[in-house]
């Protein structure tokens, strides 16, 4: 980097000795690789967060209403009944999200409605009730 030599192990039989690329274009390269990267990288965690937003509130089962907690950020806030550690959420292929709970990694279908729901991996079913 820099004004340093060359140090590869290439051929140089056919290189003019002493001459480089003007350092703007190295810089120009290096900074367009690095803003493309920057790009996709803001879409992708854009999508993501966006999808766990539209997740947030506070969310029982279906079946017996238990409360299980909020969902906020990216995280389950367990209700104190459940005296767990939040659980970091992620988004996974498709519309679903991944959690891990005591060890077990556990997956959940986003199905769209009024009342939003998440569909677990083990079965059960979370109804949001509040945002």
């Amino acid at each position: 980097m820099g004004n340093a030599a060359c140090e590869c192990e290439g051929n140089k039989e056919n290189e003019v000795a002493g001459v480089r690329p003007p350092p703007e274009d190295m810089v120009q390269a290096e900074g367009a690789a690095a803003v493309l990267e920057e790009k996709a990288s803001d879409q992708l965690s854009g999508g993501l967060a966006n999808e766990l937003q539209r997740l947030r509130g506070m969310w029982k089962t279906e079946m017996d209403g238990q409360t299980m907690g909020l969902i906020e950020g990216s995280e389950v806030v367990w209700d104190s009944l459940f005296n767990h550690q939040r659980s970091p959420l992620k988004v996974v292929a498709g519309r679903r999200i991944e959690m891990e709970l005591m060890g077990q990694v556990h997956q959940a279908e986003i199905i769209d409605g009024e009342p939003l729901k998440l569909k677990w991996s083990d079965g059960e079913i979370w109804v949001r009730i509040s945002r």
